[in-house]
């Protein structure tokens, strides 16, 4: 491994195109957990990202060329390489700490940089198969996932949480074939698990744990607002029942009234304390701005 990672920087460049080996035969990659795997030809064992029709392979290492600091740190580089089918090196790079590489069939790619120290900052980098630059963004917040759509025009990426920080909580759009930002908006649907773009139409879905699909167009405009507001009232989601109850004032319609208090429901029966408790204070709530007194109080109590 030491060797390997010697070997992509003695030359001392940020970036570099590779020289091709010439070999025929498919790169061996041994898959592991979590992710990583092995690839024998060039002692490597670590992340690793294909894309869709298995011409290019992306594998990066979060540590420094010796390999003997890794993780968070304060210095010492880490290293990316992009890799033809046979398993020739196309191009290889630095970043302070790479993670969460993808690549397109184009052999476009995207990596995250988590950089070094402690500061709540992260940057969102594309190239092209060469090595060429598309983007550099830099964040005043972490990154917590990203992707890549299949034809390596479009990407998005989501920030963590930083007090005081425009960049917070939100999801970012990039056109990589303009080079910019396109859109970004607030993270009101929580974590995405996974993501799925449509192009031909300029669209993006944002994937949850439980396989929810909640599509955006590339402007940052949710696609059926009022049928994902349907979805998570349903399912007793307390902090979208609150946001709407919140924004409403209290002025409520009956059908929309009627369909919260069965959400309510819902998040009541639930194992979680926490949330059966935020339940019934909403309820109580409720009757008490419609002036239902007993009940405010049964469910208060």
């Amino acid at each position: 491994m030491k060797g390997f990672l010697k070997g992509l920087f003695g030359g001392g460049r940020d970036v570099e195109r590779a020289a091709q080996t010439g070999r025929t035969e498919p790169l061996e990659i041994k898959p592991f957990s979590h992710g990583l795997v092995s690839i024998p030809s060039l002692d490597f064992f670590g992340p690793h990202a294909a894309s869709p029709n298995g011409r290019f392979h992306l594998i990066w290492q979060d540590r420094n060329p010796e390999g003997t600091i890794g993780g968070h740190r304060d210095e010492g580089h880490g290293s990316w390489t992009l890799l033809s089918g046979n398993g020739d090196r196309l191009a290889t790079g630095r970043l302070e700490r790479p993670q969460d590489g993808h690549v397109a069939d184009t052999g476009t790619f995207i990596l995250s940089d988590w950089m070094f120290g402690d500061g709540l900052s992260g940057r969102l980098l594309a190239f092209r198969a060469d090595g060429h630059k598309l983007i550099k963004h830099e964040f005043s917040a972490n990154l917590t996932s990203s992707d890549l759509s299949a034809d390596g025009r479009f990407a998005i990426c989501q920030t963590a949480n930083a007090p005081g920080s425009a960049d917070s909580c939100r999801y970012f759009l990039f056109d990589l074939d303009r080079g910019c930002e396109i859109a970004n908006w607030e993270q009101e649907t929580g974590w995405a698990d996974a993501y799925a773009f449509d192009p031909a139409d300029r669209r993006v879905y944002l994937i949850g744990k439980d396989g929810e699909r909640v599509g955006y167009d590339f402007d940052g405009t949710m696609i059926d607002r009022e049928g994902w507001q349907r979805s998570r009232i349903a399912a007793g989601d307390i902090r979208i029942i609150r946001s709407i109850t919140d924004a409403a004032a209290g002025e409520l319609s009956q059908e929309r009234r009627t369909a919260i208090f069965a959400g309510l429901d819902v998040a009541e029966a639930s194992a979680e304390v926490w949330r059966q408790a935020q339940a019934l204070r909403l309820r109580g709530e409720l009757h008490e701005h419609a002036g239902e007194i007993v009940a405010a109080i049964a469910a208060y109590n």
